[in-house]
């Protein structure tokens, strides 16, 4: 039902009629036009794909829960002649955590998870007087170092024996007083989530979210990337000099809820509208638990730089993070594998979001949230991603 419910969302924004959100949807009011500011961030996202470190991009705008504008363009693998789809396959990266913060919420509401209490010490063991409580692993409160041992993980080794590694890692601050980001920390809740609901993780990750709300094509690690009929090779190197497909292959699909998913550009519209509660799938009070601010991140609000212009107070909630964008409240996560990137932006009280995938390894493509936002609300010039579009 939810696959049609997408069809019929992107059929009616390519010819411009406004889409009634549903009765248990959020009341964000239809868009009666196509917003002025998509034509100028065509022209933005075409700059950007001519620039040679781009191989492919897939993106989306949503408004008022609809989408109400589809970007496409580039190669799966350059110098394939093959064209990057709505449906072709991308990395999500860390935008997984987006999904595994979503299922933490659900399994919440159900009983089958209390997120205060304390991680078990079978799965997870740190240093100090107190061990975190779920709801804290799972927005970054444990005092790590940031992302401990994944260098350990790209090595090789074990997801589980780097956990019990953990136990020896002096910690920057007390569990639960600072944020510090974590992967191989963050993936203790597949066996918590495994013993709450008696299946493997990725079954119930499957089962769900994937099946429940009809993602029309995502699916869990390499071996189903590969076997999708479009996806999106890797093309990895900062400073490469040419553009080579890669090995899609990594570690990281040993960490599923940290890392694991891979996703089209349908696949993110529909999250996204799930998300923003325009199209059914999760319970509102399941919506404000997960993407409710729940731990500062002064490292994240300075890693930002010149978008500090823009972006106040930064949080993490349940596997998503949330800006003060100029007094609006966005909800929001990014992910990178090598060669690969996205992003997911949203701002609940509109109906707004803005998606996006790509298939290499540039600085360019992580600016463009900002640019759209500043084409959006006219906070800015949306000149972002002109410092990185080579001449």
């Amino acid at each position: 039902m939810i696959r049609n419910v997408l069809t019929a969302l992107c059929l009616t924004a390519l010819i411009g009629i406004p889409v009634q959100a549903k009765d248990d949807a959020s009341p964000v009011q239809p868009i009666e036009t196509r917003p002025d500011y998509l034509d100028t961030l065509r022209t933005r996202l075409d700059a950007a794909m001519a620039d040679p470190r781009m191989v492919g991009l897939v993106a989306a705008v949503i408004e008022a829960g609809e989408p109400v504008f589809i970007y496409t363009q580039g190669e799966t693998a350059a110098g394939s002649g093959e064209p990057v789809t709505r449906q072709t396959l991308f990395r999500a990266a860390s935008v997984s955590k987006t999904f595994t913060g979503t299922l933490l919420g659900l399994l919440e509401a159900d009983g089958l998870v209390t997120l205060g209490e304390t991680v078990p010490d079978h799965v997870l063991r740190l240093q100090g007087p107190r061990q975190p409580t779920l709801e804290e692993l799972a927005s970054h409160r444990t005092g790590l170092p940031p992302n401990a041992y994944d260098l350990d993980l790209e090595a090789g080794q074990s997801p589980s024996r780097i956990r019990e590694r953990l136990a020896g890692v002096d910690l920057l601050c007390p569990v639960g007083e600072c944020y510090t980001y974590q992967n191989i920390a963050f993936s203790a809740l597949e066996p918590v989530i495994e013993t709450a609901t008696g299946e493997a993780f990725d079954t119930v990750l499957q089962q769900r979210l994937i099946d429940a709300l009809g993602l029309p094509s995502a699916s869990i690690g390499t071996d189903a990337l590969t076997a999708a009929e479009s996806w999106a090779r890797p093309h990895s190197g900062w400073r490469r000099q040419s553009n080579r497909p890669g090995d899609p292959d990594t570690p990281y699909d040993r960490i599923p809820s940290a890392s694991g998913l891979n996703l089209s550009l349908d696949d993110l519209i529909l999250w996204a509208q799930v998300q923003l509660g325009t199209v059914p799938g999760l319970p509102e009070d399941v919506r404000r638990r997960i993407h409710a601010p729940l731990t500062p991140t002064l490292r994240e609000t300075r890693r930002l730089g010149d978008l500090r212009e823009r972006v106040g107070e930064t949080w993490y909630g349940l596997g998503w993070r949330v800006y003060d964008w100029q007094g609006r409240t966005l909800v929001l996560h990014s992910g990178y594998l090598s060669g690969y990137g996205a992003q997911i932006v949203l701002e609940p009280e509109t109906g707004f979001g803005f998606v996006a995938l790509w298939n290499s390894d540039n600085r360019l493509a992580w600016w463009l949230w900002p640019t759209v936002m500043d084409l959006r609300t006219g906070d800015g010039p949306g000149a972002w991603l002109d410092r990185f579009v080579e001449e």
